[in-house]
């Protein structure tokens, strides 16, 4: 009787304390807008899972390269509005016509902060600011050599409701390095994404990313790239977890300077 009596005494905190956050962290997403990630632009909304994106472009030369990770990880709501971003480094894979090159890039982490929000019922709208920080651990051809901080202020607009609808997102982003500005420079990105919500689980979006060299090997240039895609989600999984992938084109437009060709984007969350 004295050992279960222990037992139960041991593992009950933990058990109530984990219940306890969970709880938190739904009433927390209850309060804002119930909208799928995008695939390129990070979300205004605070999110809590496991994220997985896969990326491939091609370049004029007939050079490839492939993504596998692009920075995302585990997301976590920590407060009412505060969520912070741990990034599994991303494995990258260049093949040119002379060569091949693989190694990992660079550490990368993300806190959020939720300003304001309201859900579909109540007005449904969320602006948001998130402070990142990459980390130069990746190999030494894929990494910056730089710590690269990236402030950003992001916020959406919907309208319908939580099974139909459509909304506007966008973000405003600096990614400064803490070296090397000659070389690296300050590329400044503003996207702006149109997203609909059709047949429960369907979201079909355009993202049209624009971005503008300060300083570096890019000084002045800029390049405008569209993306067109799709998420299916959240299916219900057990519990509180869920699961949503997608899957997008992407490619330069209307401008006379790109970094690559064109492209493809793919993602899954498991969700909790």
């Amino acid at each position: 009787m004295t050992n279960s009596f222990a037992s139960n005494e041991g593992t009950e905190p933990d058990s109530s304390f984990f219940s306890h956050w969970l709880d938190n962290v739904t009433k927390t997403q209850e309060v804002q807008p119930h909208w799928e990630p995008l695939l390129s632009m990070p979300s205004p909304r605070l999110t809590q899972g496991l994220r997985y994106n896969y990326n491939q472009q091609s370049f004029p030369n007939s050079s490839k390269l492939t993504n596998y990770g692009m920075g995302k990880g585990l997301e976590l709501i920590l407060g009412e509005n505060v969520e912070v971003q741990i990034g599994i480094p991303a494995y990258l894979d260049r093949e040119t016509p002379k060569a091949a090159t693989s190694g990992w890039a660079d550490e990368t982490f993300l806190s959020r902060f939720r300003f304001i929000a309201a859900n579909e019922e109540n007005g449904n709208y969320i602006v948001s600011g998130s402070f990142g920080l990459s980390m130069p651990t990746g190999s030494d051809q894929f990494s910056s050599h730089n710590t690269i901080l990236t402030p950003t202020f992001a916020a959406g607009k919907g309208w319908g409701t939580r099974q139909y609808g459509i909304n506007i997102q966008s973000s405003l982003s600096a990614s400064v390095p803490n070296n090397n500005l000659s070389t690296t420079g300050i590329p400044l990105s503003w996207i702006f994404a149109l997203q609909a919500h059709i047949l429960q689980n369907f979201w079909p979006e355009i993202e049209a990313n624009y971005t503008h060299w300060c300083k570096g090997a890019y000084d002045g240039r800029e390049q405008l790239v569209l993306t067109y895609g799709i998420n299916f989600g959240r299916f219900d999984i057990n519990n509180r977890k869920k699961i949503t992938f997608g899957i997008g084109y992407q490619e330069p437009r209307w401008a006379n300077f790109s970094t690559f060709s064109r492209g493809w984007i793919s993602t899954v969350k498991l969700s909790f």
